[in-house]
């Protein structure tokens, strides 16, 4: 019912102010999941808001189709099938789950535009993206080139960086290496080399204080320099241990072989190493290994001057510095490659603005095909960048029959490092943070292959602009400069994979592999697709894609020897659009007015947020929306990340449905849950058994409290008072109201933690405490249709219309307000509080009196709530719980519990009856009214 009204009314009335929220589509595989409630309830809280702030609301559900996880699962248990079959197939899971996911959605309560949810694989949602795609061709974003690209060995394919999940304990091998210079002396390059005819004292760290090292344990150190013998150690290295001296004697220094060392962490590129890099600024110098040290020297090895002390601390080896140079010495020199393949191979040594000196030697292996930056300097060198991996992560046959076929990351590595050993220096692993698949969960490796790039370079810093003044995160948490960084440091997105179940990159290839691809090519495909559906891309010829039209702008004469590109696009890509596909089914959509929102979670920097944005300004140079709500994550009790292997995994369904240890807490329950952990924060969500017990106890608070109003409104049918309202419920129904004003500012700034904890707090404080227990005995005992009767129902009925709507105001002529309520209130439950104290947890104030002496100010202030000295239902009787109230002129206020003068009445259980009397006066009259 509630989802036909919001269809029909609010999604649909052209006359109210419009909202629009743009869904962030969930992937269309497996079942709903905690994350899914914590993003689909915060998108309802937003639409149900600003629903009752008076906005004609616009939320079209969808889900992101494409991708790997479907066709993976597919290809797993299905072999050999066709890129169509696979397709048809793919399609058939996707709509599976979407199904089940819709169904879960709508049972948390989430109210969307269900029967039009977009899904990006309808081809209605694929043309609208190509034709999006045609704007970047034709604004020159897109284009494609051989360069590296993060590959997974187990995806086949390549990945941006969004689609990388880091693994903080991988540990690779990492060596240290040498490679031995071509026909170059330490003199050849200019060492200053001391005079050999004094002692040398060489001071070796081998072991450092803590406070020396650095979190890598590289030494924080200045290297040891050379000094004379009666020269003391340094202060700063007094904590070092003196190994010993060591005279360096002869002169035949410009005869030995030099040779560079260098580290690296992934030695399965040695084998296919191109140069080394060099800082020009730095200071190097030529050591000896003392263990391998002879007179004259025969080997000296080239390291930065301030990582010296780091590599003999990771070798284990001590060394004797035979001289310095400037590292623009070693610019033009070469190399003798590694390979015993060509071993008359020279490589050169270049100059690197990445080189650092944080840790390694100062001296970088660079493997153009296997490295971002080493792919800048191939390009700025304009060398040749070939690649000798395939797509599978396995050396080629180019690389050796010792080689060929094994895996890069496992066999082909230790195969490497077999036929190179000679020149290892060093050998140990590494833990460190490395990029893994985030579906396969494999480690993935850098690569060059043949991909389609959007140039973020070109678009990447309008975007950054245009984010300025956006409001990103939540009022506690500003992260508006996430995004810009990341968008404006960003080179380039790899926008192309190599699968088959996706939107179809629309380029001719022609026989020697270059790619063609036009604005007309696209559109035409474009136009293909909404009339005979996505698989057109897969069944039809090149003759029904290279139209003259299409030719002309190519440019090319023919369509001989061209066959259609293979790639298809990445799924961020898919969503990307969203902004344009998702609200063009709309008549009235101007979609490039931005969505007034989009909330995700905090993930989303990396994907969405950023898929979105860039786009967008690639597209229409305009910002996809106007402001960016982000969430957290889902953990458990002791902030673990949620995990099958752990078995910490809560389901929704348990949560709403309960199980064999849970109590069943519906899909208020789930709702309340979110509100609480994730309404306000980007931090992590807790959920367990510990928050799950608390969820409950809060629910039951709130569940008693509607359920006593809606017992309390049985049989009014919205009657006015003809008297006045007492002034208990003058005072209720304007905490109701503040309660709606206070619901009204917190909503339009989306503060829904605080809502909720107002909720929480109005339920169990103000209306339970302070008015539920009190207005008991009058709703019970009163007659039906009396006055006292229907003020109790009318204001009961009000705050029952006010907390289910939240936001409902109440005009200040429905209710006469005492001018001096709130103050007058105020007092009246410090004496109840009083009254309670000094009567004490065991006292049954129900069936006593209390005797109120008030001083002059007091008593006027409150002699509307009782005139006489002595009441057995004066409005004080009903605030304090008791059966009589007694007042006394004093010079201070002060309340004490006393005996009732009045009998037990066995009606309403007071003690106010008189000795003459068989029941209380209003006891009484409610008979009478009946007929008893």
């Amino acid at each position: 019912m509630l989802d036909r009204f919001l269809v029909e009314f609010h999604f649909c009335t052209p006359t109210l102010f419009r909202f629009e929220l743009l869904d962030g589509p969930p992937y269309a595989n497996g079942v709903a999941h905690a994350g899914h409630a914590i993003n689909k309830i915060l998108k309802d809280f937003i639409v149900k808001s600003r629903i009752a702030l008076g906005y004609r609301v616009r939320f079209r559900p969808g889900w992101d189709c494409h991708g790997l996880p479907i066709e993976l699962k597919i290809t797993k248990s299905v072999q050999g099938k066709s890129p169509l079959e696979i397709r048809a197939l793919a399609r058939q899971v996707a709509n599976e789950a979407i199904g089940k996911q819709m169904n879960s959605f709508r049972r948390w309560g989430v109210s969307a535009d269900w029967s039009k949810p977009y899904l990006t694989m309808d081809p209605l949602y694929v043309s609208e993206q190509l034709r999006v795609f045609a704007r970047m061709v034709e604004k020159g974003v897109i284009y494609r080139a051989f360069k590296p690209v993060y590959w997974s060995p187990s995806s086949r394919t390549a990945l941006a960086e969004s689609e990388l999940e880091y693994n903080e304990k991988h540990t690779s091998t990492a060596v240290f290496f040498r490679f031995r210079m071509i026909d170059i002396s330490p003199d050849n390059i200019g060492l200053e080399i001391p005079s050999p005819s004094k002692p040398l004292v060489i001071y070796s760290l081998v072991r450092l204080q803590s406070s020396q090292l650095n979190m890598r344990g590289v030494a924080l150190l200045q290297p040891v320099s050379l000094m004379q013998a009666k020269n003391p150690c340094p202060q700063q290295y007094r904590d070092a241990t003196l190994i010993g001296t060591k005279t360096l004697e002869g002169t035949g220094h410009g005869k030995a072989q030099t040779a560079i060392p260098v580290w690296t962490s992934t030695p399965w590129t040695l084998p296919l190493n191109n140069a080394i890099c060099v800082s020009s600024d730095a200071d190097y110098v030529a050591i000896s290994f003392d263990d391998t040290a002879k007179a004259p020297i025969s080997e000296v090895y080239l390291v930065a001057e301030p990582l010296l002390p780091s590599l003999i601390e990771t070798t284990g080896r001590q060394a004797s510095v035979v001289g310095k140079f400037q590292g623009d010495r070693l610019l033009g020199r070469h190399y003798k490659t590694a390979t015993s393949r060509h071993p008359e191979l020279a490589l050169p040594i270049l100059r690197g603005e990445h080189v650092t000196m944080l840790m390694g030697t100062g001296l970088v292996h660079t493997s153009f095909a296997h490295g971002f930056t080493d792919y800048d300097i191939a390009l700025a060198g304009n060398y040749k960048v070939e690649s000798f991996v395939d797509e599978e992560g396995r050396y080629t046959r180019h690389m050796g029959y010792n080689l060929e076929g094994k895996d890069v990351l496992g066999e082909g590595q230790r195969e490497a490092l077999k036929l190179l050993r000679k020149d290892v220096v060093h050998e140990g692993k590494y833990k460190h943070s490395y990029p893994y698949d985030w579906r396969t969960k494999k480690p993935v490796i850098i690569r060059s292959s043949a991909q389609w790039f959007l140039d973020v370079a070109k678009v990447g810093k309008r975007a950054a602009e245009l984010l300025d003044g956006i409001r990103i995160g939540t009022d506690d948490s500003d992260l508006s400069g996430t995004l810009q960084r990341m968008v404006s440091g960003r080179p380039s997105w790899c926008i192309s994979r190599q699968r088959v179940w996706g939107t179809p990159i629309p380029a001719l290839v022609d026989e020697n592999g270059q790619a063609y691809i036009s604005k007309e090519l696209v559109e035409h495909v474009a136009d293909l697709i909404a009339q005979k559906g996505a698989d057109i891309w897969w069944t039809c010829s090149v003759d029904e894609l290279a139209t003259e039209k299409v030719l002309k702008s190519l440019p090319l004469e023919s369509a001989d020897g061209l066959s259609k590109g293979t790639d298809i696009m990445d799924v961020w890509m898919d969503s990307g659009v969203a902004w344009h596909c998702a609200r063009k089914m709309y008549e009235d959509a101007d979609v490039t007015r931005p969505t007034d929102g989009v909330l995700e979670g905090v993930d989303q920097f990396r994907g969405w947020f950023q898929s979105l944005l860039l786009t967008s300004v690639a597209a229409q140079d305009a910002l996809p929306y106007k402001r960016i709500h982000v969430h957290g994550f889902c953990v458990d009790d002791n902030n673990k990340k949620m995990s099958k292997s752990l078995g910490n995994v809560v389901d929704p369904e348990t949560i709403t449905d309960g199980s064999l240890r849970q109590k069943a807490l519906g899909a208020d329950g789930l709702r309340l849950w979110v509100a609480l952990s994730a309404g306000e924060t980007v931090g992590e969500s807790k959920i367990g058994e510990k928050v799950l017990a608390d969820l409950e106890m809060k629910l039951t608070a709130i569940r008693n409290s509607l359920r006593f109003l809606l017992g309390g409104c049985y049989g009014y049918k919205g009657e006015r008072p003809s008297a006045t309202l007492p002034l208990l419920d003058q005072w209720i129904l304007r905490q109701s109201r503040l309660f709606g004003q206070r619901s009204i500012q917190n909503y339009e700034n989306y503060r829904f933690r605080t809502v909720a904890l107002d909720i929480l707090h109005f339920a169990q404080r103000t209306l339970s405490a302070h008015y539920i227990s009190l207005v008991r005995d009058r709703l019970y005992c009163s007659a039906v249709g009396s006055s006292e009767h229907r003020s109790a129902q009318f204001t009961l009925h009000s705050f029952l219309f006010q907390i289910l709507r939240d936001v409902l105001h109440f005009d200040e002529d429905d209710v006469e307000f005492h001018p001096q309520l709130d103050l007058v209130m105020e007092k009246v439950l410090q004496l109840k509080s009083e009254l309670a104290a000094a009567a004490g947890p065991s006292c049954d104030l129900f069936k006593e009196g209390a005797l109120l002496e008030l001083s002059p100010p007091t008593r006027s202030l409150l002699a509307p709530w009782q005139e006489d000295e002595i009441s057995f239902d004066s409005q004080l009787c009903e605030v304090f719980g008791v059966s009589m109230v007694k007042i006394q002129d004093s010079d201070q206020d002060r309340i004490t519990p006393i005996k009732s003068e009045g009998l037990f009445c066995d009606r309403c259980r007071k003690m106010n009856r008189l000795q003459t009397e068989k029941h209380c006066a209003r006891c009484t009259a409610a008979l009478e009214s009946m007929n008893l």
